[in-house]
């Protein structure tokens, strides 16, 4: 919610508040709007979101950043999605780096190293296009989404994949919603 005046609530329920609110709003002028789409503007309800390029050697995290990614679109922007004539906005995304990076370790004689906390990092690059207005209005570069394991974890670096993008799309949401 947006508010271009600010309004105090003395009361010490929520039913005087509310009449406090819609009574001030009324004769004051204040002009209070939603923001539609759970943080993006108002006009945009749908998205459409193209396949989305893969710049890695990771070749699996597509499918899964997708499902991810359409899943926070629905739920946390509250948005639906279209087909790209119908869409009143495009989220283009690429996965432009993964890295999977030793993070505790200690060295081990005649071995080399023993690790034992590992990280995947998982970077994109987003756009969210009003197609109304023909206009970029939020692009996230070189948007990070991290997720550590455990070598000795049976699901290992698959682990570390999937909470790097469960990150990942809570800092495009979070990014978006920031706009507004």
């Amino acid at each position: 919610m947006r508010t271009t005046c600010h309004l105090f609530n003395r009361g010490s329920t929520l039913v005087p508040g509310l009449l406090v609110l819609a009574l001030a709003s009324s004769t004051l002028g204040c002009n209070y709007t939603f923001a539609g789409g759970g943080g993006l503007p108002s006009h945009i309800q749908t998205v459409y979101i193209p396949p989305i390029e893969n710049r890695t050697t990771q070749f699996g995290l597509t499918e899964t950043f997708t499902d991810k990614l359409l899943e926070a679109v629905r739920s946390n922007l509250g948005v639906q999605l279209a087909a790209e004539a119908e869409a009143d906005a495009t989220i283009v995304a690429e996965l432009t780096r993964y890295t999977d990076t030793a993070m505790n370790f200690q060295g081990v004689e005649d071995v080399g190293a023993a690790v034992f906390q590992r990280r995947v990092d998982i970077v994109a690059q987003i756009q969210i296009i009003d197609r109304s207005k023909n206009e970029i209005i939020w692009n996230g570069t070189g948007v990070n989404g991290q997720g550590e394991y455990s070598p000795a974890d049976p699901a290992g670096e698959s682990t570390g994949q999937d909470v790097a993008l469960d990150n990942l799309v809570r800092k495009i949401v979070d990014g978006a919603q920031s706009q507004w």
